[in-house]
Formats: C-alpha cells, structure tokens, sequence
C-alpha cells in the first residue's frame, strides 16, 4: 500500500516541478539578457571610442594639410574645418556654422554662393583681410560624389606669388623706362652724326655729341651692372655668394677713394671712425664694398650743395654684435618717403635732378640681409641722415 507522504510528495514534485523549471528558465534567460546587454554596452563603448579615434584622425589629417579647408553643405553648413579655415574667417571654429547666414556681403561670401550653385569646380582669385594685412587667396570649391552633394573647399596662400609677379611686372617696366630714355637720345645723336652733312665739318659738335653719348652709355652700362647685382643678391641659395675673412675698414677706405674726385668737386668731407682696426668681418668682400659704396654714393648725390660732412662708423658690442652707420648732416629723407627708399627705381627725388639707377639703396638691402643682418634709415632733415645696419655675432 502506498504511503500518502510518498503520494503527497509526488503530488508536491508535480505542481513544483513546473514552477523550479519556469524559474530556471527565467533565470537563465536574465543572465543571457545580462550578458548581452553588458555586451552591446561594451560594443557602445568600443564604437564610441572607435568614433572618436576616427574624429581625431580625421582633425589631424585636416590639421596636416596645412591649408585652411572646409568641407560644406549646399544648405552652407560646415560638416568638417581645420583650425586654418576658422582663422581665416576670423572664428573659434566653422563646424555646424552655416556660412552663408553668418558671413557679411563680401567677395568671400559671393565666392561660396556661387560654389552652391554651380555644379562644376569654381576657382578663383580672391583678396582677404587678415590681422597682418591683405592676402591674395586662390580658392577652389569641388562637388563630391556624395549623397548630400558636399562641397570641398580649399585655399591656397599665393599672397608671395602674387607680390613677386608685381614686383617682376614692375621691375620690368621700370628698367625698360630707364634704358629706354639713355638709348633713345645715343641713336639720336647717332642718326646725327651719320645723316647730317653739318656735322662732318663741326668738330666741336661732333665732340660734345661724342661725350652725351658716352654719359648716356656709362649709365646704361651701370643700370645693367646693378640689376644683374640685384638679380644675384636677390636669388636664394645663391652660389655667387661667398665666405670669407675681410676687414671692413679697408673696404671702407677703398669705396672712400673711388669717390674721392666727387666728394672734392662738391667740397664734401668724409671720414671713417671704426674701431677696432682693422675691422675683421665675414662674407662676400664685393658685395660689403657695394653696401659701402652705394650708401657713401647716395649721400654725395643727394646732397651736391657744399659743406656735406659723411661719416662711416662701426663698432662691436659685448655680445658680438655689430653696428655699422653711415651718416650726413644733408637735406634728408622726409618721413613719408623712408618706408619706400629700398624699392627698386624708387627716388624721393621727383624732380629728376639726382642721376642714378634707383637701384642702390636695393642692393644695399638684400646684400645686407642676405648676409643675415638687417638696415633702417633715420632722419632729420636738416640735421642728419643715418642708415644704420646691425649684423649679427660673428659664428
């Protein structure tokens, strides 16, 4: 006979059995749904870090172009900007700033509407204000191939380019007005000379033509001479430089007697006051002398009236640096006219009265700098003209 604790126990096991199943179940399925979600967290986390990763690559390769760049909607929201691009539109940073609604009516603006609306590449040329001054951007806005149409821009600084091809415009034009006038009258005189029958017998005509004729060559002849200086002066890296041991007051007594018979037409007095002596220096010798000569020359030209008192001086500080001045009591330089006086053909002189090639006080500039130093005129008009060069400590 089976005993009703066995049955009842049966009974029990019967209604637990589902229940212990069922909690099971439940149990198993919490830690599967625990595990799972603790994994899909990981994977979050693995994503978003992967996301960052990406984000801080993607700032570094931007960074790396080393040009302002921009990537846009057609709406004019920025989707990505180096830090280039938000200093050149003067801002903290472009991302989700939409140009077209923020910026003011400029050429920049202009340029980003028509690179909305067109579908092909937009490159232009375009001015910019920076804290440093104007710069003279080429930029360039290309469609991408993506659903959203982004347009990449960039911009290229050509602000050096653009400065150089002025000045080589310029340096031409210049030069073929200086050349121009000295060959224009030797072929007249020329033409004279050969076709004027009252020449034949004039010898004293034919004498003073001679001599404006050679007055006019020796000119053009010294206009070539400083341009193909300049041209040397000016090329980086050049080969014409060279490196040697030289001592500035024998150059300064060489250039002194060179101009020797013009200081005493015009009743000029010059002295040298270097210490120590000899002055030791390195560098190129000729292109020294040239500085020495051209600074003491522009002093005797611009001051043909008697009385003119020119000094050269030089001297060294505690720390090896030099300082190098050539000085006169003359008219001077007006303050308006100082910052151009070391442009190439620039004279302050507008009368034409002063003869040169406007090329001097050029070379003086670049051969002094090219020897890393660096020149500044100060004056008084009246009272005293001084160009001051300070070089650095001899290596």
């Amino acid at each position: 006979m089976v005993s009703w604790d066995i049955v009842l126990g049966l009974m029990v096991l019967a209604f637990a059995l589902p229940f212990i199943f069922l909690h099971t179940l439940i149990t198993s399925t919490r830690r599967r749904a625990s595990d799972e979600h603790d994994e899909v967290k990981h994977m979050r986390s693995m994503l978003a870090e992967l996301s960052e990763h990406v984000q801080h690559d993607q700032s570094l390769i931007l960074e790396a172009l080393g040009v302002p760049f921009l990537l846009m909607r057609p709406s004019g929201r920025v989707v990505m900007a180096n830090q280039k691009a938000a200093d050149l539109f003067g801002m903290e940073q472009l991302n989700n700033t939409n140009l077209l609604r923020v910026m003011p009516d400029s050429e920049l603006k202009q340029f980003l509407q028509k690179a909305v609306s067109s579908i092909e590449k937009v490159r232009i040329m375009i001015p910019i204000v920076r804290p440093d001054g104007e710069h003279i951007y080429r930029a360039t806005a290309t469609h991408l191939a993506t659903r959203e149409r982004h347009i990449g821009i960039v911009f290229l600084d050509m602000t050096e380019e653009h400065r150089t091809q002025v000045i080589r415009r310029e340096f031409i034009a210049n030069a073929s007005h200086e050349l121009r006038t000295p060959l224009t009258l030797i072929l007249g005189y020329l033409e004279t000379l050969l076709d004027s029958s009252e020449t034949e017998d004039d010898a004293d005509m034919r004498q003073r033509s001679l001599q404006i004729m050679k007055r006019h060559a020796d000119r053009m002849a010294r206009l070539v001479s400083d341009m193909l200086i300049l041209s040397r002066v000016e090329t980086p890296g050049t080969t014409y430089m060279k490196q040697e041991d030289f001592d500035l007051n024998q150059l300064a007594q060489e250039a002194v007697l060179r101009l020797e018979s013009q200081a005493a037409a015009q009743q000029a007095e010059v002295t040298l006051a270097l210490s120590p002596i000899p002055y030791p220096m390195q560098g190129d010798s000729f292109y020294w002398s040239q500085v020495l000569f051209n600074l003491l020359e522009n002093a005797l030209k611009n001051n043909p009236s008697p009385g003119l008192h020119v000094q050269i001086s030089a001297s060294r500080d505690a720390d090896g640096t030099s300082c190098i001045c050539v000085e006169d009591n003359g008219i001077g330089i007006s303050q308006e006219a100082i910052p151009f006086i070391f442009n190439r053909f620039y004279r302050a002189d507008k009368t034409g009265k002063i003869k040169g090639t406007g090329l001097g006080l050029a070379i003086v500039k670049h051969a002094v700098e090219t020897h890393g130093g660096s020149i500044r005129a100060e004056s008084a008009p009246g009272v005293r003209t001084a160009f001051i060069i300070t070089l650095p400590k001899l290596s």
